[in-house]
């Protein structure tokens, strides 16, 4: 902040309000340019965790197929390989249909 001297005249209201203006301008960019940088620096130390969820994630899906297989296949023994599959097909749709109607029931619930 400047003082003014003695013989010096103070600036006009447009122009301060101009300087204010301005000055937050910059203050803004540069808060978002900070938080950018943050975001960006954050995002590239999460990538290789990032990846380790995503195969983690396909181990998940693969054990699953092998349980409902399985399932498939004790079910055979009475309903024979195609009723057991198609048993136990829909055993895993209908739990997943559950989880979707969770989801969205929430989504829903959290839009109002």
């Amino acid at each position: 902040m400047t003082r003014l001297d003695a013989g010096q005249e103070p600036l006009p209201l447009r122009e301060l309000a101009t300087r204010l203006i301005d000055n937050g301008k910059a203050y803004v960019r540069a808060e978002v340019n900070l938080v950018k940088a943050t975001i960006s620096t954050k995002a590239g130390q999460a990538g290789p965790a990032v990846a380790m969820i995503v195969v983690a994630i396909l181990f998940v899906q693969a054990a699953l197929t092998v349980l409902v297989a399985a399932l498939g296949l004790l079910l055979g023994r009475w309903l024979g390989l195609a009723g057991g599959f198609a048993v136990a097909s829909f055993l895993v749709l209908a739990v997943a249909a559950l989880l979707g109607w969770a989801a969205v029931k929430r989504i829903k619930g959290i839009a109002k």
